[in-house]
């Protein structure tokens, strides 16, 4: 029994492994391996051989990873180290709950209802996390994108998971890019202020955790999250109850992701920014380059897509462009800092995503497109 276990957990990590070359939507790519709270409760839930499956597994997928989206939160709270300085999810410039909420948008947890998942590995009573249960969360991952590859739409309508939303459905505003070919940036933009305000309402407390997300009174968040009895506790930290006290921050770390996705080629094209250039309506705050074109993934090459999520690209960015995403984010976070209500924090929202043309449709763009 025991040595078949052992296969079964050197098998995972090869499965792990093959699904992690083809990860798509994690501009600026993310490690898995979650923080040492993260870590921490994960070991709480795992016996023996289960660690061992999910070690292997969690090891595959690590392969063809980076610490990327950490680097840059760290930067944005005032790391001024090299990446190996600065890449780590536990540096603690940057809390572990924004960090936490800068992983929720490639990571959100989720629970299968029984009956589902039958065919995989995945326990239908546990939250669902790559830190948690990674071999049901790459099968998962696996399924998703073969339905998106076939046409089959994942939305909240048809009960697809957050999983499979927020990286092959309609979700994919969390890592900027449209849910489909076609979508106008107009669309798509709507969509990014939506969560924008959500995220940024919660980060100042005025959503607390029992509210329901069908009643939070923001246009669009209703055809988006309004199809079940979640509240904003089990959007943002389903099974993890040491980050409901910091959900605001969780919060804020989400919109952080979503920002710092903008700035990758594989999920947006943008002008190239001018160098002292201010946005309208603020405190001088420095504009970013406008978005040309938010791009779908379903018909993107996942090996081009993730050329620009590396740690090499992201130092190339740095160096190149004026304001870069860590000038961007440090603006937000100042403004954040300051408790900035939404009314006058959105000014700067909307000149982050501001468009050069609202009527561009969205596609895999030119260089990503799956030949």
């Amino acid at each position: 029994m025991r040595e078949g276990r052992v296969v079964r957990g050197i098998a995972a990590g090869f499965v792990a492994l093959a699904a992690a070359s083809a990860m798509p939507a994690a501009a600026w790519k993310l490690s898995p391996s979650g923080t040492e709270q993260e870590r921490k409760v994960s070991a709480l839930t795992a016996g023996r051989w289960e660690r061992a499956v999910n070690s292997l597994a969690a090891r595959g997928i690590d392969r063809f990873t980076e610490s990327v989206h950490e680097e840059i939160t760290q930067k944005i709270y005032g790391c001024e180290g090299d990446r190996e300085a600065c890449a780590s999810g536990d540096m603690l410039y940057a809390s572990p709950y924004v960090i936490a909420g800068v992983r929720w948008n490639d990571d959100p947890p989720f629970r299968l209802d029984i009956g589902e998942g039958t065919q995989t590995d995945c326990k239908t009573s546990e939250t669902i996390r790559v830190t948690t249960q990674p071999l049901c969360w790459v099968q998962l991952f696996q399924d998703a994108e073969r339905r998106a590859r076939s046409g089959r739409p994942l939305a909240a309508a048809g009960g697809a998971s957050l999983l499979a939303r927020s990286h092959f459905g309609d979700l994919q505003f969390l890592h900027a890019m449209a849910g489909r070919d076609g979508e106008t940036a107009y669309e798509t933009r709507r969509r990014l202020m939506m969560w924008a305000e959500f995220t940024w309402r919660t980060s100042l407390g005025e959503y607390r955790l029992d509210r329901q997300l069908r009643e939070v009174p923001i246009g669009g968040m209703a055809g988006f999250f309004g199809h079940s009895e979640w509240r904003v506790q089990d959007l943002f930290t389903l099974g993890n109850p040491p980050l409901r006290r910091y959900v605001h921050e969780v919060a804020f770390g989400s919109l952080l992701h979503a920002v710092e996705d903008s700035f990758a080629k594989g999920h947006v094209e943008r002008e190239e920014g001018v160098a002292g250039a201010t946005c309208a309506h603020t405190a001088r705050l420095p504009m970013p380059g406008r978005v040309r074109e938010f791009h779908s993934y379903v018909g993107q090459d996942s090996d081009r897509h993730g050329r620009y999520d590396t740690a090499a690209a992201l130092k190339a960015h740095l160096l190149a462009e004026r304001p870069n995403v860590v000038d961007v984010g440090r603006a937000l976070r100042e403004l954040n800092d300051a408790r900035t209500p939404w009314e006058q924090a959105r000014a700067y929202l909307e000149c982050i995503f501001a468009l050069a043309d609202p009527q561009r449709p969205a596609s895999a763009g030119a260089d990503f497109r799956d030949r």
